[in-house]
């Protein structure tokens, strides 16, 4: 069997929603999304997935809903949405106070695209990302797998396993969803 795993660095805020501890609070990580791919036999120009390819169909997507966002739960969403507009304005209003105009809004999905259950919503003009579950390392690994199974998988190429990295220093703090 042979395996390829890529993965992609991304900057993004969450809450966990009911925790008992700290991560209550917004907080933010340098996360690190990682997919293992396996095959017993390669394709006809000796890869699993072109990482190219990968990168294209479902890393760089990942990228686009979550850098520099909020992550949230969709209950979450539904309870504080509203109250995040006055002060997504404010945060963006201090563009112009800075450069004299509110600049583009950064990247990420319309309204009306979703990215397996996930969507992009910007309240006050500030990005969320928005999911269908409370996003812990251990439900957006199981997401980023079957995610990426959705759009790569097939006959000869399935999943292994997914990773998602929440905490790279001082030490390693990862999550995995491992396809059985």
């Amino acid at each position: 069997m042979y395996h390829v795993t890529d993965g992609v660095f991304i900057h993004f805020a969450h809450h966990v929603r009911g925790h008992l501890g700290p991560c209550i609070s917004l907080h933010g990580h340098t996360w690190l999304f990682e997919v293992t791919l396996g095959a017993k036999e390669l394709d006809s120009q000796g890869f699993v997935i072109d990482f190219d390819e990968l990168h294209a169909k479902v890393l760089n997507p990942c990228h686009q809903l979550l850098d520099h966002s909020l992550a949230v739960g969709e209950e979450t969403f539904q309870e504080i949405g509203e109250a995040l507009v006055p002060v997504g304005e404010k945060l963006v209003a201090s563009r112009d106070a800075v450069h004299g105009h509110c600049g583009e809004r950064q990247a990420g999905f319309s309204a009306g695209e979703s990215l397996a259950g996930a969507r992009n919503e910007w309240p006050g003009q500030i990005k969320l990302a928005v999911f269908p579950f409370t996003p812990t390392s251990e439900r957006l690994a199981e997401w980023l797998a079957h995610f990426t199974d959705d759009l790569v998988g097939d006959e000869r190429v399935r999943v292994v396993k997914a990773r998602v990295v929440e905490t790279l220093h001082p030490t390693e703090s990862a999550a995995e969803y491992i396809v059985t």
